[in-house]
């Protein structure tokens, strides 16, 4: 598992290779309860909410935007741990 960022509550990590898969996501908790995995875009989309695990709709709604906000540099770092540089 890496922490790729820890902000306002939340903590961001994806797990690398041969626990993780395709497609391209991380997952976020929340210090108040609760864990997200989102799916990262590889085009100019937004990332979306893949799975929620009890977390709270508007904590969910602030993990989405804290990833969005750094989306290029989380997919890099799951393209260079998985072997997919670009």
């Amino acid at each position: 598992m890496v922490k790729l960022l820890e902000k306002g509550g939340f903590r961001v990590y994806l797990y690398s290779p041969p626990r993780e898969h395709e497609p391209p996501h991380l997952h976020v908790e929340c210090s108040q309860g609760g864990e997200v995995t989102i799916r990262l875009s590889e085009d100019d989309a937004p990332p979306t909410l893949w799975q929620n695990h009890h977390m709270r709709w508007k904590n969910v709604r602030e993990a989405v935007r804290l990833v969005e906000a750094h989306q290029q540099r989380f997919l890099e770092e799951w393209r260079r741990l998985h072997g997919r540089d670009s």
